[in-house]
């Protein structure tokens, strides 16, 4: 017989693999559906393509999901770049600058994960036709950045409180002034929070649909959830083109979590530490 502790290792593998067979089939399935023609999709659901159709790939980039991929890497990074100078300058602050009410106003950031986002869909509308920003970029970059922050202010937040208070005393002895303090030391230290923010802010800007579809009107704006649309007629639908289309679209996310992943779990344990 195995040792209790081989057998609950042995059992904890298997409980991983079968997690690892449940959530990564659909994604092999979505691959080799891309493959495929639209008739042998029907057809043979389930198998390998008879005959392996590169050119969907070919095609799907032409049908437009190169405009759309292009749409919703530029409004994610640049949200996402707007989110992690924002979150961290506050959660920088907030932990090494206490004053008379930074408590609240920690507790009125995180009170903002709480809030439903599209709960505000129409005063969000209302305020962007009232500004003169609807169907423009700008409606879907200051939203994303603000429905974003309170995560991001908690992980930095806990993270910086974690920082020996010694470095900051060190630097200003150096003559640093806190934005030198804060962009020569700090900011560089926080590369397990940043990678944490990037990744969880980058899948949920890129995968949003409502806001997209509310904020902007115009093709030439649309991001890829809002074109993928467009691959799906009134009566048919080319299932094995929209599957290329998704493997595309899926492809940013999987290599920016792939560079960043090891940071992921350091930034959230560090991040999520009670100060």
């Amino acid at each position: 017989m195995l040792p209790v502790k081989k057998t609950s290792r042995v059992a904890i593998y298997i409980v991983f693999l079968f997690h690892l067979v449940i959530t990564g089939y659909p994604f092999v399935w979505m691959l080799i559906s891309s493959f495929k023609s639209n008739k042998e999709y029907f057809a043979n659901p389930w198998g390998i393509p008879a005959e392996w159709k590169f050119q969907n790939y070919v095609n799907a980039w032409n049908e437009g999901i190169s405009g759309y991929l292009f749409n919703s890497l530029y409004i994610t990074l640049f949200s996402v770049i707007g989110l992690l100078i924002a979150s961290t300058l506050i959660g920088f602050y907030l932990s090494t600058r206490a004053f008379k009410g930074s408590k609240l106003l920690l507790g009125m950031f995180l009170l903002g994960m709480m809030i439903p986002i599209h709960s505000t869909l129409i005063p969000l509308f209302t305020m962007a036709n009232s500004l003169k920003a609807y169907d423009t970029f700008w409606a879907l970059f200051f939203p994303y950045i603000a429905f974003n922050l309170p995560l991001a202010i908690f992980l930095a937040y806990g993270f910086f409180r974690e920082i020996p208070k010694e470095l900051e005393e060190a630097a200003l002895v150096d003559g640093c002034n806190i934005y030198q303090t804060f962009f020569k030391i700090y900011f560089p230290l926080a590369k397990p929070v940043l990678a944490t923010v990037t990744i969880l802010s980058f899948f949920n800007i890129m995968n949003d649909f409502v806001f997209p579809l509310i904020m902007v009107s115009s093709d030439s704006l649309k991001t890829l959830p809002l074109g993928l649309m467009m691959f799906k007629g009134n009566f048919s639908a080319d299932y094995s083109l929209i599957s290329a289309a998704l493997v595309i679209t899926t492809t940013p996310i999987i290599i920016m979590y792939a560079f960043l992943q090891k940071y992921v779990h350091k930034g959230v344990a560090a991040g999520s530490v009670k100060g």
